[in-house]
């Protein structure tokens, strides 16, 4: 422990603050910015690529959880091998018959502002989840008819049609206090986010910075730290700089070539390949790629080889699926690049592509969708760049707006195929960009199935259809993230679904 680091909130990296129009998506800002901040002399300085587009759970993207874990919990846990455990809110699950599940909640929980985190709070967040119009997680939850809590400790919850993996999809879903959620609203919600984490709200400084500290009642393991503050940089060698001059302990996603420096200059290095995967998100809705050979031709022509050893060094792992969500697994058929067969299916057309992105949100993504503008290039495509921050560019995608190519990040919070194949390839889904009644059929056949084993041939099915047959889903290559730390910064453990838990670390 060192008592007397400095910490000269003067040279925090200033953030860039995203314009965020879709309702419920705010930044994390608070008019009485005096008093926010940790106190205590190991608060643990962590700095981000980019500032979440708000601390919302229910509406929230997932990449805004490093910051609401903290405060916030799911309402099952996984372990470090991914399996779900029952050491979280939620104990035991039983599935009753085919359209009921019986949840038990840990008895004696109660939110940080007083309210109870019993059955009737868990059962009102699953409905929220299904029921809110700004909902990340929505199309998860369709299959819903009800959640109810009969008793303090019990929520009962019926569906449609079967569902195997409900209990998997609650591992994603973070428990919110429903009287100070109504009353507040979602950006009200955000703005000072309430949970039964190891840590409380602390406030921030619009712009700038936000804070968490240790929750003295926290019903579960203390944490080690007196709290987090949390700022963010969106160039990577600011990133680098900041860590290096101990303005920062810890600095998230860096790309190879800086990590590769951070270890020279003597930090801490850590890298883990995750389950995030890159994808470019071809629109068979509009224009150009209406036209089926036109799809088959973009997906013939992106290498993603090149893109994982030109830009990445060999440091990312290429990946040709959709649906083959746990790192390490492959589909069982994919697309082989064939430049010159795409050239000929382009022929003399030379049609516009748009290629839109989300700016600064992921490493060298900026590089990466260059690199597939240029492959497009090469076989007769005209290229049209259109970087958005990501809180624009995903209120788009959901609002159905892009046309092109969209390329981002599948982030999946729940290691199972579902999550991917009900976000991305519904017609209902996030995406919406290759809609089709048959792959609608195929996911709900998926889901009645009894167990994950008998939905695989289905998952694969579907695999095979959205990205060998229709090209509508150009998988690039799964994220490995690097991070680096001050030497006397010990414990930050991220995880390969893109969490970190800071109740461990030391200074």
């Amino acid at each position: 422990m060192n008592k007397n680091r400095l910490r000269p909130r003067q040279m925090m990296a200033p953030a860039l603050a995203l314009a965020i129009a879709t309702s419920g998506l705010a930044a994390c800002g608070n008019s009485d910015s005096g008093k926010s901040g940790a106190s205590g002399p190991d608060v643990v300085r962590a700095l981000l690529a980019a500032q979440p587009a708000t601390l919302d759970p229910i509406v929230g993207p997932r990449s805004g959880q490093v910051v609401w874990a903290t405060m916030l919990e799911p309402l099952i846990k996984l372990d470090a091998d991914l399996n779900m455990v029952d050491s979280g809110l939620v104990t035991s699950w039983t599935r009753t018959d085919q359209t009921n599940w019986t949840f038990k909640v840990r008895p004696g929980i109660s939110f940080t502002n007083g309210e109870k985190a019993d059955a009737a709070a868990v059962a009102n967040t699953i409905l929220l989840t299904r029921d809110s119009e700004a909902s990340q997680l929505k199309t998860y939850f369709t299959n819903i008819v009800s959640a109810e809590a009969p008793d303090a400790t019990t929520v009962v919850v019926k569906t449609k049609t079967p569902q195997y993996d409900l209990p998997e999809l609650l591992t994603t879903v973070y428990l919110v206090p429903p009287k100070y959620y109504k009353e507040k609203g979602s950006e009200g919600f955000a703005a000072a986010p309430v949970g039964t984490g190891p840590y409380l709200w602390a406030g921030s400084h619009a712009g700038r910075d936000m804070s968490v500290k240790k929750n003295p009642d926290y019903w579960g393991a203390k944490p080690s730290n007196d709290g987090v503050t949390f700022s963010w940089a969106t160039e990577a060698s600011q990133r680098l700089a900041l860590v290096q001059s101990k303005s920062v302990d810890v600095a998230f996603d860096l790309p190879p070539t800086k990590a590769d420096e951070a270890k020279k200059a003597g930090l801490d290095v850590v890298s883990t390949t995750t389950a995030m995967k890159i994808i470019a998100f071809i629109d068979s809705t509009k224009a150009p790629f209406k036209d089926p050979k036109l799809r088959e031709a973009a997906a013939l022509a992106i290498d993603r080889d090149a893109i994982v050893s030109g830009i990445f060094d060999g440091k990312a792992v290429a990946d040709s699926g959709l649906l083959n969500v746990k790192p390490g697994t492959e589909p069982s058929r994919s697309v082989t690049p064939d430049p010159a067969k795409a050239k000929e299916l382009v022929g003399g057309a030379s049609p516009t592509v748009q290629i839109s992105y989300p700016a600064g949100q992921y490493t060298n993504i900026k590089e990466v969708s260059e690199a597939v503008g240029g492959n497009l290039e090469k076989v007769g495509f005209k290229v049209k760049y259109v970087p958005l921050d990501y809180g624009t560019l995903t209120k788009r995608i959901i609002g159905r707006e892009v046309p092109g190519v969209s390329i981002f990040a599948g982030v999946p919070n729940v290691p199972i195929p579902d999550y991917f194949a009900s976000g991305f390839m519904k017609t209902t889904s996030i995406t919406g960009n290759c809609p089709d009644p048959k792959t609608d059929k195929l996911i709900a056949k998926a889901l009645q199935q009894d167990n994950a084993e008998a939905a695989a041939p289905i998952y694969d099915e579907l695999n095979t259809s959205g990205v060998v047959d229709r090209h509508c889903y150009v998988p690039l290559y799964r994220q490995v993230f690097n991070y680096a730390t001050l030497p006397n910064v010990k414990g930050v453990e991220f995880g390969p679904l893109n969490t970190v838990d800071f109740t461990k670390t030391a200074l």
